[in-house]
């Protein structure tokens, strides 16, 4: 909204908003008028622009008023009638009294919450679904399951019309495909579980409210959940091994061979751009729970994730977990142009050695930042690849694709080209500068003396086969890894000597399960994390008596935005002195 006069000429104008607040000049090229309501107009003489701030209903009813006095063209629906416009102005006027301070000092304790589930095909959700459902009434919430498929796919597009289970899969899928190809939004299954959740929302009282959605299938509705929903969202990836998913798949949905196998490809990891990707789904996980058919196991691990986020003082971490989340930590001292990959080696419970992917330097180990003579913190000058402005395993990678282009016909080459520069060629990693996270760890422990046989490797990303070999021949005799690499070879070059069957002879490899290093300090630090502190003993120096009826979520979703919450402490604050927010602020 824009408006051409002078700072007089606007007070004018306006000059029924004279009863409901006060104009103050901030500066030169800044006017403002703050209703007693607590909404805000800016008016700035440079550009003539005007904006509308403060308390998000106040500011509205601000601007739809002013919209209306000025004749505006453009903005909000304007009011119809003089009687209208007095309600307006009253409105404005009154004091906002029910300030909620609980937003400020963490008493807030109705917080929503919105999990998500992510696990490959086959793997049995609903019993997930249902444990977490009877846990939560323990804490007085009421929860609600979303299904993408019957309650997003269907609303956004066409209910498949099926006869067996893999034809309603199979449509399900590709209906989700199109979806997300026609939105060009790989995203936009988790924005029809966002309006699903709003529109249920409406229906229900407002406190204590869970949503369950079941299940995410990109990495795209993820990262989405995570900004429409921030801390109040959480991610638990469910692992069933194949054998078991098969069994169901073929067992309980009676599906055949050539169908499972069809289906399993299309859900770990479509080829089309907008297809179905739950490989990389699932380790953007904050916890990793295990469903092997043991209905209690899986009962113990879901109420763990649950205690977990309502606080309770005593839950402490695995040493599986504490391990992945120095691993996870060592990763994060890597300026590898590609990804960052961390790895501990373990032995008795004990961390003996870490590894990053890095570049190796003279006399052992990895390069670091250093401070300089001008105490500035810097990299060595021809030291990491970032520094050299290059990977040197794409850069050979790409000579070797132009050589092998160069050498093919040229009538052929616009019809091959393509087929070379998609090959497995992509897949080499030898011409690289960096030590793999793994090899780094297992060359720290010799550095230092320390034998790694016997031990336990715990690494971000599953080994490829370069440094599989390695810790075969080092004597790890466990590795447990989060995210999946599906370049590597590993199991098939060394059938062997790995084996991902516990108990069985060789090398067991085996994904992570707990909670995942992403959640890890808000949930295990007691006063650092984002969450409000947990306290462990009374005054008197007795054991805290946590119980689920007065429990609360650790993080809270706020019902507010900032801009709210910066007028509730204004507010507060004008209290403690006694005055109005406008005669101090």
């Amino acid at each position: 909204m824009r408006f051409e006069g002078s700072y007089e000429e606007l007070q004018e104008k306006l000059i029924q908003l004279n009863a409901a607040g006060v104009w103050k000049v901030l500066n030169p090229n800044q006017y403002q008028f703050r209703s007693n309501s607590g909404g805000v107009l800016n008016w700035y003489p440079s550009t003539r622009n005007m904006t509308f701030q403060g308390k998000p209903s106040a500011a509205d009813e601000l601007e739809i008023l002013v919209s209306k006095i000025l004749g505006a063209e453009e903005g909000p629906q304007s009011l119809d009638s003089t009687q209208a416009a007095g309600e307006a102005i009253k409105k404005l006027s009154a004091e906002e009294s029910a300030i909620n301070s609980s937003f400020l000092d963490d008493s807030y304790s109705d917080s929503e919450l919105v999990i998500g589930l992510v696990g490959a095909i086959g793997t049995d959700l609903r019993v997930v679904c249902q444990l977490i459902e009877e846990r939560l009434k323990a804490f007085s919430y009421v929860t609600q399951q979303i299904k993408i498929s019957s309650d997003v796919i269907s609303m956004l597009g066409e209910k498949p019309d099926s006869k067996n289970e893999f034809e309603r899969i199979d449509k399900f899928m590709a209906e989700g495909n199109r979806l997300r190809k026609e939105c060009r939004d790989n995203s936009v299954l988790a924005l029809g579980a966002a309006a699903v959740i709003g529109r249920r929302r409406a229906e229900m009282d407002p406190r204590r409210n869970a949503y369950i959605i079941n299940s995410l299938k990109s990495p795209y509705e993820v990262q989405r959940l995570r900004k429409i929903y921030a801390g109040g969202f959480f991610l638990i990836g469910v692992h069933a091994d194949y054998d078991r998913r098969h069994e169901y798949l073929a067992k309980d949905l009676r599906m055949s061979e050539t169908e499972i196998a069809n289906l399993v490809s299309r859900d770990e990891n479509e080829k089309e751009e907008f297809g179905q990707h739950t490989r990389d789904t699932y380790h953007l996980s904050d916890f990793f729970i295990s469903y092997d058919g043991n209905h209690d196991a899986l009962k113990q691990q879901v109420w763990r994730v649950l205690n977990l986020l309502f606080g309770k003082p005593y839950v402490t971490p695995t040493f599986d977990e504490y391990a992945m989340f120095m691993a996870f930590s060592a990763s994060l001292r890597s300026a590898d142009l590609s990804r960052q990959v961390g790895a501990v080696i373990a032995k008795e419970n004990c961390i003996v050695a870490t590894g990053a992917n890095d570049v190796p330097r003279a006399e052992g180990g990895l390069y670091w930042p250093e401070i300089n003579a001008s105490h500035e913190i810097v990299d060595a000058e021809d030291g990491r690849d970032y520094m050299r402005g290059e990977d040197s395993n794409a850069a050979q990678k790409k000579a070797i694709i132009d050589q092998l282009i160069k050498i093919v016909p040229e009538n052929l080459r616009a019809e091959l080209a393509p087929l070379i520069r998609s090959s497995s060629i992509k897949d080499i990693t030898e011409y690289g500068r960096v030590v793999h996270a793994e090899m780094e760890a297992l060359l720290s422990s010799s550095r230092t003396g320390v034998s790694p046989l016997g031990s336990t490797l715990y690494c971000t990303t599953f080994p490829c086969h370069n440094c599989a070999k390695h810790i075969i021949a080092a004597g790890i005799k466990r590795v447990v890894y989060v995210e999946p690499y599906p370049k590597s070879k590993a199991l098939q070059f060394h059938s062997d000597a790995i084996t991902t069957h516990e108990g069985s002879p060789g090398v067991f490899f085996e994904p992570f399960m707990g909670v995942g290093p992403r959640s890890f300090f808000d949930l295990f630090s007691t006063n650092l994390g984002s969450g409000y502190p947990v306290i462990r003993k009374t005054d008197e120096g007795q054991v805290v008596d946590w119980r689920e009826a007065d429990a609360r979520l650790r993080t809270q979703m706020l019902p507010c935005s900032y801009i709210e919450r910066e007028f509730i402490a204004s507010t507060m604050l004008s209290t403690y002195l006694k005055e109005k927010p406008d005669e101090r602020l």
